[in-house]
């Protein structure tokens, strides 16, 4: 990231072809804004470079002569070889709060398909509310400008699946916030405790509304990675609020729970702009 911006070197790889290369469509481009020793580096024809420059098909990010500093030109992301089309995220609150749900109740994954090509994916798990079916996928939508697709399941229609299809988002997650394909990464809250006040309380938003709720007559969160319970205790004590640290177990399966100590529960709420009532149901949002 350059300051707190998404870097878009960083969602670029080295192991790309021509046809899974992360393309850009550029408002304006011109012949400063392409690297010419890049563009015969990576054998692009001169027919290639003239229809990027007439707008006909969106640039190879790899060899723009500076990605970053041309964010506000950007229309949108794109793979050659995908039709998805992904806005170029802020990193602001919203985006903060959607990794705080990935690290609570996501999965990043990354598998072949039986005809060899690669599959990138981001699923969500929750029950079926108001918040699973329409609130989460409108944030997501007005993060990246797609809609996840909602999977219910045939025996048990109470649980629907969020997924995003998008090798775009999956490098987002893995490339710039280290997460990890399958199980979680503790280097993502090493990112995160970087990032300004405000968007570290968006992340810990999204982890309460994940892996959080109502617990005896206070609220909690819980999770498997202690160094993500021990960041967000830290963050509520610096806010003033005070909490408990219980260690829990069930056979071998071991998890951390921080839990709001009674007196503090209005002042944690007025903290985090927590958008699953369902959770909170007990208290005002």
């Amino acid at each position: 990231m350059t300051g707190y911006l998404i870097d878009l070197n960083l969602l670029d790889d080295k192991t790309d072809t021509k046809s899974t290369s992360l393309h850009a469509k550029i408002d304006n481009l011109g012949f400063t804004d392409i690297d010419s020793a890049k563009v015969n580096m990576h054998n692009y024809s001169a027919d290639s470079v003239s229809g990027w420059l007439k707008g006909e098909y969106p640039i190879p990010i790899r060899v723009l002569r500076s990605p970053n500093s041309m964010k506000n030109r950007i229309e949108y992301l794109c793979c050659k070889a995908s039709l998805h089309k992904v806005k170029l995220p802020k990193l602001d609150y919203n985006l903060s709060y959607f990794l705080g749900v990935i690290f609570g109740d996501g999965h990043v994954r990354n598998h072949f398909r039986k005809k060899g090509y690669r599959y990138f994916e981001i699923a969500i798990q929750k029950k079926r509310t108001q918040y699973s079916e329409f609130i989460l996928p409108m944030l997501i939508e007005s993060i990246f400008g797609i809609r996840p697709r909602k999977h219910i399941r045939k025996n048990d229609k109470n649980i629907i699946t969020l997924s995003i299809n998008s090798k775009i988002i999956s490098r987002l997650l893995t490339n710039i916030f280290s997460f990890s394909y399958g199980k979680k990464s503790a280097k993502t809250i090493d990112i995160i405790k970087e990032l300004p006040r405000s968007l570290q309380l968006g992340f810990v938003a999204g982890l309460f509304d994940t892996d959080g709720g109502v617990c005896w007559n206070s609220y909690s969160f819980c999770n498997s990675s202690k160094k993500a319970v021990l960041f967000v205790r830290d963050i509520l004590s610096k806010e003033g609020i005070l909490t408990k640290l219980y260690p829990q177990k069930n056979g071998k399966f071991k998890w951390y729970q921080v839990y709001i100590i009674k007196k503090d529960k209005e002042k944690f709420l007025k903290l985090l702009s927590l958008k699953n009532k369902s959770k909170y149901a007990t208290g005002e949002i």
